[in-house]
């Protein structure tokens, strides 16, 4: 019953952390690419500007664009290492908790059948001393 939730939960971060090491390998090449392609466009445009072609205005636009695209990458990859880091505290302390409730219930569980026990010696002892009790009157009450 209580593992129905961890389970889903660990199902989640299962499919997260394949979606993760694919988003990984993602911004990994693309950091890897960057430079060579950063280098390669440069090298582009420097020929563009030496050429007769003015078409060099859209290639720094599309730079541009190419450079914000990288950015974004990476601010999304960083995003998603935050969020494994705190999937990982929030299961570190949902196990935590759950380790606590099963200590509590088995506390209670003890406390409970101390005092069944207590009880039943408690009536125990009643039964005892009432029939003590009677014994006594019938002592007291003969001539």
């Amino acid at each position: 019953e209580t593992s129905r939730p961890v389970l889903a939960l660990a199902q989640a971060q299962a499919r997260f952390w394949k979606a993760s090491s694919g988003l990984e390998r993602v911004s990994l090449a693309m950091n890897a690419s960057q430079s060579d392609t950063a280098e390669k466009v440069d090298e582009f445009l420097r020929n563009q500007v030496a050429s007769d072609h003015a078409c060099h205005a859209k290639l720094y636009r599309y730079k541009n664009m190419l450079n914000h695209l990288h950015e974004d990458v990476n601010l999304v990859y960083s995003k998603e290492k935050a969020l494994v880091e705190t999937i990982t505290i929030e299961e570190a302390v949902i196990s935590d908790l759950a380790t606590q409730i099963a200590n509590v219930v088995e506390e209670g569980k003890r406390k409970m059948k101390e005092c069944k026990d207590a009880k039943a010696a408690a009536c125990a002892d009643y039964e005892t001393y009432s029939k003590e009790l009677e014994e006594l009157k019938q002592i007291g009450h003969s001539p």
